[in-house]
């Protein structure tokens, strides 16, 4: 359990960690910049080389991946504790993969471009959700409903994941730019889908704020919410729909990237404990830091060439994913 006096200090913590990650992204890469110059380009922006990266290159990189951390981590937070499923997040339930998809589809056969995309994309991220819940009714009865919950999700993702490759592999000339997209890789025109994507993303959080009250009436069992007059559905799709919202924003800026939205939420509770909004603003800082932490190790790792934000952000969340199922295992599930 966690002392909720201490909430103000830990999130305070988390905001200076944020904002020294920030400043690491901004100064190191293939070319060094000091800090002194990127606080001189964003006060009185000019023409200079180091300038013009820090303006034009990492500044942008440095705004998808706040954005896209925090809403991924978000909308993991919100679908673990309305769903009470400790393995649950926008890749693993296949909504990230159904949004991709369907943003491939809108550019192949409907030649759809920008923020067109996003009406697709939030009804093929609500379609995969859909099948996900449908298929875990099919397989139910072989063992944990959670982990097949978790299953029918993975079967969906690669479903989805399959007719995506398909129909890159229909005209791979035309999609050669999306591939890295694909694995959640953060480019410079990246940016450019936040004045569209931000928006929707904002209302969705806020709309979780508004609700946390609720939800964690609500994840304290059926027949609680029932007592209290709850409209435990209502409350559980309002909740999944706003996740939704928050995990297709992310994905139409940036691609899909895994495991942040499963692994940000359980160091959030770990660091904030499970009620209030304090959890929930703690994933507002973790997600960013996490994602902001990968980019500065795809950029430097191997620099000058910089590898896929994704597939890092892959193999820190794979090694805390793995960490986290030793430790859910040992609790059964608890």
């Amino acid at each position: 359990m966690t002392d909720p006096a201490r909430h103000p200090f830990t999130l305070a913590l988390l905001a200076v960690l944020c904002v020294g990650l920030a400043a690491v992204h901004q100064s190191f890469g293939a070319v060094w910049i000091p800090p002194g110059t990127v606080l001189s380009a964003l006060a009185a922006p000019s023409d200079g080389f180091l300038e013009t990266v820090v303006l034009r290159q990492r500044l942008p990189r440095l705004e998808v991946a706040a954005f896209a951390g925090a809403a991924l981590a978000v909308a993991g937070f919100a679908l673990q504790k309305v769903l009470r499923n400790p393995l649950v997040s926008p890749s693993t339930l296949g909504i990230s993969g159904g949004a991709a998809l369907a943003v491939v589809a809108g550019q192949f056969f409907l030649a759809l471009r920008g923020g067109s995309l996003l009406l697709p994309a939030t009804a093929g991220a609500g379609t995969a959700l859909m099948a996900t819940l449908a298929l875990s009714r099919l397989i139910a009865g072989q063992g944990d409903p959670r982990l097949d919950l978790v299953l029918a999700g993975s079967m969906v993702s690669m479903l989805c994941g399959a007719l995506t490759t398909f129909l890159v592999s229909l005209d791979p000339q035309a999609f050669d730019g999306l591939m890295r997209w694909l694995v959640g890789d953060i480019g410079l025109q990246d940016s450019r889908a936040l004045p569209l994507t931000a928006g929707p993303a904002a209302a969705a959080a806020a709309g979780l704020l508004a609700l946390s009250r609720t939800t964690d009436l609500l994840a304290a069992g059926d027949d609680t919410a029932r007592a209290l007059g709850l409209a435990a559905g209502a409350v559980t799709w309002m909740t999944v729909a706003l996740a939704v919202v928050l995990a297709v924003a992310a994905v139409a800026t940036v691609g899909p990237i895994g495991f942040l939205g499963l692994v940000v939420p359980h160091m959030a509770r770990l660091l904030l404990g499970e009620a209030g909004p304090a959890p929930l603003a703690g994933c507002l800082l973790l997600g960013p830091a996490m994602l902001i932490l990968a980019d500065i190790l795809a950029r430097c790792l191997m620099a000058p060439q910089v590898m896929i934000t994704g597939t890092v952000m892959g193999l820190i969340g794979g090694a805390a994913f793995l960490a986290l199922l030793l430790r859910l295992g040992r609790r059964g599930l608890e």
